[in-house]
Order: C-alpha cells, then sequence, then structure tokens
C-alpha cells in the first residue's frame, strides 16, 4: 500500500473512530435523533476522497470485476443520495447512507485487493497449504494398513505428480510467485485427497489382521484412529463445506476425541470396552470426513 492510499484509508478510520467515540442516546430521546454536522462533512469529505481520488477507485474501476465495479457504484449512489439529504438538514439519514456508502467501498476492495495485501493473503495461505500437502503425504502413508490399499502404479504415479507439484510450489514460492505456488499446491492438495478418498471410498474394506494381544489391537485401533483425525482439517480446507456441514464436522470430531480420551483412560482395567471406545470414535471421524465432502466407506469391521 503506497503512502497516499495509507494516508486515505487512515482519514477514513479517524472518521469513524470520531463518530464512534461520540455518546449515544437512548432510542426514543430527542438526542437519538442529532448527528454533529462538522462530523458529517468530515465524513462525507472522506467518504467522496476515496470514491473519486483515491489508489482504491482506480484499482476497482480499471479492474474487470463487475461485482467490485457495482459495489462501487452503488456506493458512489448512496454517497450523492446523502449529499441531498445532508443538503436538506436531513443530518442522521445522509449519515445512515455515508455509514452504508462505506460498507459497499469494503465490500468492493474487498474483490480488488491492493498488491501489497493480496501478496500478504496469499504468503500466508501458502504456508497453511504447505503444511496440509505434508500432513497429507504423511497420512497416504499409514491411513489404511498396506494391504488395504492396492491401487498399483497409478497411485504411485499419481504421489509422484503430487510430489512434483509440491516442488514446482516451493521453487515459485521462493521466487515470490505466491499465486502461482499456491495454484500448484491446490493441485496437489487434490491429488492427495483423491488418493485418500481412492483408498477409503467405493468398497468395503475388511480389515484381515491377526493380532498377538490386546495391546497391538488397541495400539492398531489407535493408530488408525489417529490417520482419520489427521483428514479432517485437509478436508476442510479442500472441500470447504457450509457452515452447517462444517458444524456438524467439528461435533463429530469433539464425540471423537471424548471417545479416543476416555479409551485411554479405561485400557488398562477394560482393553475391550476401550477397544469399542475407539472404533467409535473412529466412526465419529469418518462422519466428519463425510460431512466435510470426502467420501469414505459405509462399513468397516475388523475379523
Amino acid at each position: 500500500m503506497n503512502i497516499k492510499s495509507y494516508r486515505c484509508h487512515a482519514a477514513v478510520a479517524l472518521v469513524l473512530l470520531q463518530l464512534a467515540g461520540e455518546p449515544r442516546a437512548q432510542p426514543g430521546t430527542a438526542a437519538a435523533a442529532v448527528v454533529s454536522p462538522q462530523v458529517l462533512a468530515q465524513k462525507s469529505a472522506m467518504v467522496d476522497k476515496v470514491l473519486n481520488e483515491s489508489p482504491v477507485a482506480a484499482r476497482v474501476l480499471s479492474s474487470g470485476n463487475e461485482q467490485a465495479r457495482w459495489h462501487f457504484g452503488h456506493a458512489r449512489e448512496l454517497a450523492a443520495h446523502a449529499a441531498a439529504l445532508r443538503t436538506d438538514g436531513l443530518l442522521r439519514a445522509a449519515d445512515g447512507l455515508l455509514n452504508e456508502a462505506i460498507w459497499e467501498i469494503s465490500r468492493a476492495q474487498q474483490l480488488v485487493p491492493d498488491p501489497g495485501t493480496q501478496q500478504a493473503g496469499e504468503r500466508s495461505r501458502y504456508a497453511q497449504l504447505e503444511d496440509s500437502v505434508a500432513a497429507l503425504k504423511r497420512t497416504a502413508q499409514i491411513a489404511l494398513p498396506p494391504a488395504a490399499a492396492t491401487q498399483g502404479e497409478s497411485r504411485d504415479m499419481m504421489l509422484a505428480r503430487a510430489d512434483l507439484l509440491a516442488d514446482q510450489a516451493g521453487q515459485l514460492a521462493r521466487a515470490d510467485r505466491y499465486i502461482e505456488a499456491n495454484k500448484q499446491l491446490d493441485a496437489a492438495l487434490m491429488l492427495l485427497l483423491r488418493d485418500a478418498s481412492a483408498r477409503l471410498a467405493g468398497h468395503t474394506i475388511v480389515y484381515d489382521v491377526r493380532f498377538a494381544d490386546r495391546h497391538e489391537e488397541f495400539a492398531f485401533e489407535l493408530e488408525r484412529h489417529r490417520s482419520f483425525e489427521r483428514l479432517v482439517p485437509l478436508a476442510l480446507l479442500e472441500f470447504r463445506p457450509a457452515p452447517e456441514a462444517r458444524a456438524l464436522a467439528e461435533r463429530n470430531v469433539t464425540q471423537a476425541r471424548e471417545l479416543r480420551e476416555r479409551a485411554e483412560a479405561q485400557f488398562a482395567r477394560n482393553p475391550l470396552a476401550a477397544i469399542k471406545d475407539i472404533s467409535d470414535g473412529t466412526d465419529a471421524l469418518r462422519r466428519a470426513l463425510q460431512a466435510a465432502g470426502l467420501v469414505v466407506p459405509q462399513t468397516m469391521e475388523s475379523r
């Protein structure tokens, strides 16, 4: 953000802070209708400056983002209407319209961020994606027993492509090309999630495993539980479910954590109950993954 843009935003922020600092009367009183003419004049001048003489205006109006331009145009209409109301002495109504205009400007600015802000956001997203890809690559090795993952060479090729994309992303990031780097990481993450989905979906997975004792069986079920647990935040990140679905996933994750903690606490005195709890917890994680959008098997059994 350059100095001119910073000063413009700072001035608008100052006006808003001044407004926020004014005492507010209770609704229904005569004082509730009072708006300071001086503060309103300052706000009007700042909004006019942002709409007509700022880097924000130049960036939005020269962009190809029609939605951002619509918000900006609506802000201009609101400001013009506010000016007319102010001329007629309707200060409170004018103030309300100016607040709406500021909100519309903010919406437009979010849709067309300045390069510095966008670069910072992309850099932060790169770090998150990099962690997610690394975690899912680890999960790819332990999410299911080797016998269940029979994709063969095609799966190896998919994982190799994900590695290549991640390497390319690293090279782009080192050149500060984070937007392009994130596209590569997005593609790598999708491949890894597709691999996880392919290994978890489309058939009933039967664990044909023999255990030497209950300790070995519990350790196996605990590792399986944790592998599903690691998948949930990655699935939420990639599939971006609706708020209701995200809430459902988070409730199932909470239930799974409670079951795992109970299982770990009671294993010494009741191994069979602990194994059932950890298995039920894994089923809760499976439901969380389904809510997030990752396809998982409908039935899972041990024999």
